[in-house]
Parts: structure tokens; sequence; C-alpha cells
């Protein structure tokens, strides 16, 4: 699904650029030279998924922080369902088959992110030439890069390493979410309705985050919830930041830890 989005983002964002380069060639066969509709600024780096500002690339960031709670939700409850789980504990210790758990979410999760991420700079470079944005043709193509967006000095001095920069850690957010998922799993029932509720968790936090902010600081636009941090650019009331990144790294790295050391001590997820 996610790969689907980024190819139909790409696409558009093809149709965006062929268009703008017919009409330059246009004005360059009439001899109209200074009539080049800013084609030197049309660089890959701002036809990324996360930069292009397509309705598809949104729809990714929107989805992501569902599809990496995929592998976590679900898979502690169907082992103890199938009877596998209390097979594995009369084999291994504890923290072996959590871990074991936990490193698959882990990766699943993460890949879920960094697999489309990757292929979307893969799909600009086919799109762009490759090149260092310029700050002022940057602000004219409305795309929001401010003083607080994350690795913002790496776009317009090493784009490429900006995009991967993004890429890893949007798989770092999406493995770890992962992870805090499936230690909350030792005590659910249902993977559907844990899945619906870190759903409606995080559009919680966004909501008492941003009240939060703007008890405090005024017009504040800053939140902690995945569905904004993840997308470089956020949204339109929200944006992500460092601070954010690293506090929900803490956060969810501290459920991933500390859940499943009380669930082993009175081993209540059996």
């Amino acid at each position: 699904m996610a790969v689907a989005l980024v190819a139909a983002s790409a696409v558009l964002d093809y149709l965006s650029y062929s268009e703008w380069y017919g009409y330059a060639r246009v004005a360059l066969d009439r001899g109209e030279f200074y009539k080049s509709y800013g084609m030197q600024s049309r660089l890959a780096p701002m036809y990324w998924v996360g930069t292009d500002g397509k309705p598809f690339s949104a729809l990714l960031y929107f989805l992501l922080p569902m599809l990496c709670l995929l592998p976590g939700a679900g898979t502690l409850v169907e082992d103890r369902g199938s009877g596998f789980q209390s097979h594995a504990l009369s084999r291994v210790a504890d923290g072996a088959y959590y871990c074991a758990k936990a490193l698959a979410c882990f990766v699943s999760g993460a890949l879920i992110a960094l697999i489309p991420l990757l292929l979307a700079i893969v799909f600009a470079s086919l799109v762009g030439p490759w090149g260092t944005p310029d700050p002022n043709e940057v602000f004219a193509f409305g795309i929001p890069i401010t003083l607080d967006t994350p690795f913002r000095s790496l776009f317009f001095t090493q784009p490429g390493m900006y995009l991967l920069c993004w890429s890893g850690t949007a798989a770092l957010l999406c493995g770890l979410w992962s992870i805090a998922v499936l230690a909350v799993s030792l005590y659910a029932k249902s993977p559907v309705r844990l899945f619906i509720g870190s759903v409606l968790a995080q559009l919680l936090i966004n909501y008492m985050s941003l009240s939060v902010n703007n008890m405090f600081f005024m017009g504040s636009n800053k939140t902690l919830d995945m569905f904004t941090v993840l997308h470089p650019l956020g949204y339109v009331s929200t944006s992500p930041s460092m601070t954010a990144i690293a506090v929900l790294i803490a956060i969810y790295s501290l459920i991933g830890i500390l859940v499943p050391i009380i669930s082993f001590k009175r081993r209540c997820y059996l």
C-alpha cells in the first residue's frame, strides 16, 4: 500500500514537471530565454514524497503510523490463541521469547516506512535533476521548510543526505512504535481493539499536546503525534520538530522496555 502511494505521487510529480518543462521549451524555441518558468529550481529533492506536497504523499504519511501497527498488534495475541506461546516459553526464557518478537516487529515496522521512502528517492531522481535547492526558490514553491524543520541545514547543503536521514528517522520511529504496541499487546485480548485503540491514542495525543502548547506558548503548532511527526513538513496547522522526535523515541523505548519487565515478573501475559 505504501509503495503504491509513493508510485502514484511520483506519477503526479512527473506530470507536473513535464508540464512546466513543456512551457520552458516553447519559450526557448521562441527565443524568450528569460521565460525559464523556474526550471532551474525544479530539482529532485523537491519531488520527493516528503516535500512534493501531493495528496498521495500526505495520505502516505498519515497511513504509516497505522501500517506499522500491523506487525505488533496481533502477533502475541495469535500466539496465545494458538498455544504456540506456552510451547515456546516451555523451551526458552521469557526474555528471549519477547526479544525475538520485539526484534521482528521492529524490523517489520521500520521496513514498512523505509522501503517506500527509499523508493521515493529513486522516483524523484527519475522526475527531476539533482541539485542544491535555493532557499528563495523553495519559498516560492510553497515548501514550508522552517527553522524548526528537522535536518533543515542538510536540505540546503546536502539534499540527498537530508532525504536519507529523514527516511532513517521515519523507519526508527515506526519500528519503535511497533515495539511499543507489541508491549501493550501483552495485556490485550483483541488485536483489532488494540489497533483501533492505538490509532485513537495518537489522535488524542495530538489534541492534548496542541492544547497544552497553545495554553503555555501562544500560537504554537508543535505536536507529539506520529501522524504529524513522521511527515517532514507536517500538515496545515502542525509541524514536526527534533524535540518531538526525541520525546517519541524516549517514550516508545520506555514502553517497550518497562511493560515487558513488569509483565514477566507477574507472568500476566499467559
